[in-house]
């Protein structure tokens, strides 16, 4: 995730390089992934230093990482080093060390300070004066020189253009992307580039910024506003740093999320699924977390706590992050990993104590994602890329122990969309409380009623129970639920979650603000404490002081 650190980029005079392609970057292959390593040309040669030549049965990335732009007036690596901030490309020193990779492709195309979105009104010509002339000229021969190069390598490029469209940290104005992508796409198409595939990248992120620029993740309806149309799409990407089951606990102790991180993630792969697009994770890695060190901490705040030399709390989250691209193989062809040492990397630093958009911490705290740097997780991790499901892989299943016991197999067919109706006899027991329970659903009520799959009109007091929730051993952090609410946004009410029936202990009581329309909806994510461990029920109950309709509730679910 470089957020700022490409302001200065730009394209220099291009030599143009011819590197004989390999049959197997022709494309994705389907059924197959991607496996793709990253993310700047010192994190790749270590990588391949001392992971890959020092064994010759880890299997070989399909795949590599790297950055550029074309803002006039610097640098942007790809003949010659361009060092930003401490972030280091040089595209013709990596492709030399990964012959026959395909390359991802950041293209950073934003222009803090300032967020006045220069490059994207200058890809589109516009006659506006600060780049009326020459100054905008220069950015379109810049692009044009970028997607020659790109061109002109012979390898499989997958151009993640404006990536983090939605990131609130690069200011786009969403009619400005959605037109400028489709200028790129465009000139790829007129310069007969046909090995350049475009990538569009969410930054899927866990906090809303403001929704006045549709920075507004919670909106199921988010991702829509910032569709450029299929016709300019090849591949639909996302990252993916924080997991349900752990970033409460560390990640995001010190701050809020508006949504959890697997309900954004489900978002952007069905919707790569609604429009038969191939989906990437174009950016993952254990934000915060030092591999080395075996310590984490909060993303916003530098107050590292040691995990008591306990390797396998930084392996649950690449426990989560394997399943979850087992479980959706279907819609998934790539997915690349940030392999660095982010401390030693200047625009990432960020001392104890220190807070993210400080001085001295800019972009927040990022910790050491190297996989070498703890030979358990190097191992394993290995052994994750030996599923057949990767490209190179050649075993079967994950086989991987990351500290939870021997996995179990995936099935070989997951679902390509998400279950939408529930049974018609609701079970009593063994429903996975983590699983997302449509309101629906339910076994007892009072006073509710179901309207087009949700359950609707809860007026003060009005209750649901569900029973049979498993929760097995693990105690959830959060509840997740979609709710709509006619009432004024400036209305507030309360929905309790409560353990047992509907007079039990309170477990959550988020208060809401209504959300001027029943067919408004929006995601919240609630801490939760003093769950029933086991298989319970759990009540719902609306709360106002008044006899008006409150809410109507979609589905919620545990994390």
């Amino acid at each position: 995730m470089l957020r700022k650190i490409l302001a200065g980029l730009a394209a220099l005079a291009v030599p143009l390089i011819a590197v004989a392609a390999s049959p197997a970057e022709a494309a994705l292959p389907p059924g197959k992934i991607t496996f793709f390593a990253g993310q700047t040309t010192p994190d790749l040669t270590a990588y391949k230093q001392q992971v890959l030549d020092r064994d010759a049965a880890f299997p070989r990335p399909g795949g590599v990482t790297l950055y550029t732009n074309i803002s006039p007036n610097s640098c942007n690596g790809l003949t010659v080093t361009c060092n930003l901030n401490g972030n280091v490309f040089n595209f013709n020193q990596t492709l030399a060390e990964y012959p026959g990779a395909a390359v991802a492709v950041g293209l950073y195309l934003a222009d803090n300070p300032g967020c006045v979105n220069q490059p994207l009104r200058a890809i589109l010509n516009r006659n506006d004066a600060d780049i009326a002339g020459a100054l905008g000229q220069q950015y379109r021969q810049n692009l044009d020189n970028l997607l020659t190069y790109f061109k002109n390598t012979g390898r499989q490029v997958y151009l993640r253009v404006g990536y983090e469209f939605d990131g609130p940290w690069n200011c786009y104005n969403t009619d400005f992307y959605k037109q400028a992508f489709r200028v790129v796409k465009q000139r790829i198409t007129t310069l007969g580039a046909t090995n350049i595939k475009t990538v569009w990248q969410s930054a899927s992120y866990a906090k809303d910024g403001d929704p006045q620029y549709k920075f507004d993740f919670s909106n199921p309806n988010h991702l829509a506003d910032w569709y450029p149309g299929d016709d300019v799409v090849d591949y639909v990407g996302l990252s993916t740093f924080y997991w349900d089951a752990t970033y409460r606990q560390y990640q995001w102790a010190c701050d809020t999320p508006t949504s959890t991180p697997t309900v954004l993630y489900d978002r952007v792969l069905n919707f790569a699924r609604a429009h038969s697009k191939p989906a990437m994770i174009a950016e993952s890695t254990p934000q915060a977390y030092r591999t080395a060190n075996l310590d984490a901490s909060c993303v916003t705040v530098n107050n590292r706590v040691s995990l008591g030399g306990d390797w396998t709390k930084v392996g649950s989250w690449y426990d989560q992050y394997f399943a979850y691209i087992n479980r959706n193989t279907d819609v998934l062809r790539a997915v690349s990993y940030i392999n660095s040492n982010w401390e030693a990397i200047s625009q990432f630093s960020c001392p104890p104590g220190a807070t993210a958009g400080s001085p001295n911490c800019t972009d927040g705290y990022w910790g050491n994602s190297r996989i070498q740097d703890n030979a358990a997780i190097l191992a394993n991790f290995k052994r994750e890329l030996q599923n057949s499901i990767f490209v190179n892989g050649t075993l079967t299943g994950r086989g991987a122990n990351w500290g939870g016991g021997t996995p179990t197999n995936p099935p070989t067919t997951p679902p390509t969309t998400p279950p939408t109706t529930p049974p018609t006899t609701p079970p009593a027991s063994g429903r996975d409380a983590f699983a997302t329970i449509e309101a629906e659903s339910r076994n007892a009520q009072s006073g509710t009623t179901v309207t087009a799959g949700r359950l609707s009109s809860l007026n003060n007091g009005d209750w649901a129970r569900y029973d049979g929730l498993a929760f097995g051993g693990r105690t959830p952090n959060q509840v997740v639920f979609r709710y709509s609410s006619a009432r004024p946004t400036t209305q507030a009410f309360t929905l309790e979650f409560r353990a047992g029936s509907a007079t039990g202990p309170v477990i959550a009581a988020p208060g809401l603000l209504g959300t001027g329309s029943v067919t408004a909806y929006k995601e919240i994510a609630f801490n939760v404490s003093n769950v029933p461990a086991g298989t319970t029920s759990i009540t719902v109950v609306a709360r106002a002081n008044d006899s008006a309709d409150i809410l109507d509730l979609d589905w919620f679910r545990f994390s």
